[in-house]
C-alpha cells in the first residue's frame, strides 16, 4: 500500500491565498504531529540518508522553519510548554513526568470555548489535569502497556473516528507519536536504513554499533512517516483537508547521549513545518530570526480568533508562516532540569550565540536512562577508557565541568569551543548573563537550592540507582551574576 501524501494536497495547495476577509475569519482545523526524540534527521532538512517523503513532501508544500528551537530537552516540560504558552519552571512542570496542576489551562480548554472540538492521540505525557481537558482521547491508550504495536493499525481507523465525532465545527487534534523514541528492536519494524549509509555526529564514535543504532532511529523516524501519510490520507478522504492547518515538529532532538537532555543545538533545535491549503504559501523557508514552541499557543489562538492571554509568553508566528521574509526571535530560552539525574541549566540563543549556565558543575553532565543503555553510549564509554576520543565526543564526561559556556554557532555548530574560558567575552557574557537573569524573574524561575531531587541513575555509568527518587534539601549554590 502507498502511504505516501495523495495528490490532492498537492493540488488543493494550488490554491491562491486567500484574500477575502470571510475566508480569513473561518476558523480552521488544527493537526499537529509531534515527533518523540526526533533531531534534525529528515530529508527536507539535508539528510539525504534518511526516508521520509511524506515529510518531505509536506515541506514543499508548506513553510519550513529553519531555526526552530524548543523550550526544553526533555518529553514533558517541552509539551507542556506548548500547549500551555508558559515555560515549564513557571507552571511548575519542569522535571520530566510532572503532570499539568489543577489551575494550569491548556490550549484545548480554550478551543473548546471556541467551538472547536479537541483530541489527543496516541502521546500525552501531560498528567491526569492536561489529558482531561481534552474532549477525545484515543481509545487504544489505555492497551499502549500491553500491546505497544497497537496503535501500527489503529492509528488511522481511531483518526477518522474523531474527525466523525468532529461533527460539523473546526477539530483540534494534538497527535504525539511515539516515534522515534527508544527502545529500539523490542518491537517488530521494517529495516530499510543500512548502516553504512547513515550520518554519524560528531559527538558519536563512528563505529559499527553506532551506527547500527542509527539505523534503528532511522528505521522509527521513516515508520512514523508512513504513518503522517496515513494520517493525511484520512484527513483527506473525509473532506476536511481544505480547511485544516498542519502543524510538524519534535518535542527535543535526537535519542543520543550529548543530544536528548542537553541545551546543546541538537537537544533544543526542532524542524517546524506549517502547511495550510491556500493561506499560506508553498514551498518556502524562514530564516530570518528564530522560533521558540512557547509561540505555538499564541499562534493556536490567533488561528481560532482567541485573544492570548497576558500571562502566555509566546508571540504568534502566523505572520511569520503568511509571510516567511519577517523576522522571527533575537534571542529564545531553554531549560533543562531532572530527568533521572537531575540538573539546573539554563540557556539563551541569538541567531550568532549560545550562552549556557550550569548551577552544578561539581557534577558529571545526567544523561537520561533510555541515551545510557544505548549501543552509541556504551562506543563512548569504552572509546573513553581507551583515551580515543575527540573533543566533541569527550565533552559529555568533564567534571568538574564550565559553570559558564559560550559558544560562536556560526564558526562552532557542533558547540565544542567554550568562548567564556577565552579572553575578550567578559563584556558579551556579562551582558547575557543579565538577559538570562531577567528571563528568570519575569518568568518565575526558581533557584536551584529549591527543588533539587536525587539521581536514579549513576552519572557515569548509567545504571539505575537503588534508591527511590524524592526532593531532598540542598546547600545555595551562589549563582555567577
Amino acid at each position: 500500500m502507498n502511504y505516501s501524501i495523495i495528490n490532492g494536497l498537492a493540488a488543493l495547495l494550488m490554491l491562491p491565498l486567500a484574500n477575502t476577509n470571510a475566508q480569513e475569519n473561518t476558523k480552521p482545523n488544527i493537526l499537529v504531529l509531534i515527533a518523540d526524540d526526533l533531531g534534525m534527521d529528515l530529508g527536507c532538512y539535508g539528510n539525504e540518508a534518511i526516508k521520509t517523503p511524506n515529510i518531505d513532501k509536506l515541506a514543499s508544500l508548506g513553510v519550513r522553519f529553519e531555526n526552530a528551537y524548543g523550550i526544553a530537552p526533555q518529553c514533558s516540560p517541552s509539551r507542556t510548554g506548548m500547549l500551555s504558552g508558559c515555560f515549564a519552571h513557571t507552571i511548575g512542570t519542569e522535571d520530566l513526568h510532572t503532570g499539568i496542576n489543577d489551575t494550569t489551562r491548556l490550549l484545548p480548554s480554550y478551543l473548546k470555548e471556541a467551538g472547536y472540538f479537541t483530541g489527543l492521540i496516541l502521546k500525552g505525557h501531560l498528567g491526569n489535569n492536561g489529558m482531561r481537558q481534552f474532549d477525545w482521547h484515543d481509545p487504544a491508550a489505555r492497551h499502549y502497556s500491553t500491546n505497544p504495536n497497537i496503535w501500527e493499525d489503529s492509528l488511522a481507523i481511531n483518526f477518522s473516528k474523531f474527525i466523525e465525532q468532529s461533527g460539523d465545527g473546526p477539530f483540534f487534534m494534538w497527535t504525539g507519536f511515539i516515534d522515534p523514541h527508544r527502545g529500539y528492536n523490542d518491537h517488530p519494524i521494517d529495516k530499510i536504513h543500512k548502516a553504512e549509509d547513515v550520518i554519524v555526529p560528531p559527538m558519536l564514535v563512528n563505529d559499527e554499533p553506532t551506527r547500527r543504532d542509527l539505523a534503528d532511529y532511522y528505521d522509527e523516524v521513516a515508520r512514523m512517516d508512513r504513518h503522517i501519510g496515513q494520517m493525511i490520507e484520512v484527513l483527506e478522504k473525509s473532506g476536511r483537508l481544505k480547511n485544516t492547518i498542519i502543524i510538524f515538529l519534535s518535542d527535543n532532538g535526537m535519542p543520543f547521549p550529548r543530544c536528548k537532555g542537553t541545551l546543546y543545538d541538537i537537544g533544543i533545535k526542532t524542524p517546524l513545518i506549517a502547511v495550510w491549503p491556500g493561506r499560506i504559501p508553498q514551498a518556502k523557508v524562514h530564516a530570518n530570526g528564530l522560533i521558540s514552541t512557547i509561540d505555538l499557543a499564541p499562534t493556536f489562538l490567533e488561528l481560532a480568533g482567541i485573544e492570548k492571554p497576558v500571562f502566555m509568553f509566546g508571540s504568534s508566528i502566523l505572520p511569520q508562516m503568511k509571510d516567511p521574509s519577517k523576522p522571527g526571535r533575537e534571542i529564545i530560552f531553554a531549560e533543562r532540569n531532572w530527568h533521572d539525574a537531575d540538573e539546573y541549566m539554563r540557556c539563551l540563543r541569538t541567531e550568532k550565540y549560545k550562552f549556557i549556565i550550569n548551577l552544578y558543575p561539581e557534577l558529571l553532565h545526567g544523561t537520561p536512562s533510555d541515551l545510557s543503555s544505548s549501543p552509541s553510549w556504551f562506543s563512548l564509554r569504552r572509546n573513553l577508557k581507551e583515551g580515543k576520543l575527540d573533543r566533541a565526543q569527550s565533552m559529555l564526561f568533564d567534571c568538574p565541568r564550565a559553570a559558564i559556556e559560550l559558544y560562536d554557532m556560526q564558526s562552532d555548530p557542533w558547540e565544542t569551543r567554550n568562548l567564556a574560558q577565552e579572553e575578550g567575552y567578559k563584556e558579551l557574557i556579562g551582558d547575557f548573563g543579565r538577559k538570562l537573569k531577567h528571563w528568570q524573574q519575569t518568568t518565575a524561575d526558581h533557584p536551584s537550592y529549591l527543588r533539587r531531587m536525587t539521581d536514579e541513575t549513576d552519572r557515569v555509568t548509567g545504571y539505575p540507582l537503588p534508591m527511590p527518587s524524592e526532593r531532598i534539601p540542598d546547600g545555595i549554590i551562589p549563582s555567577s551574576f
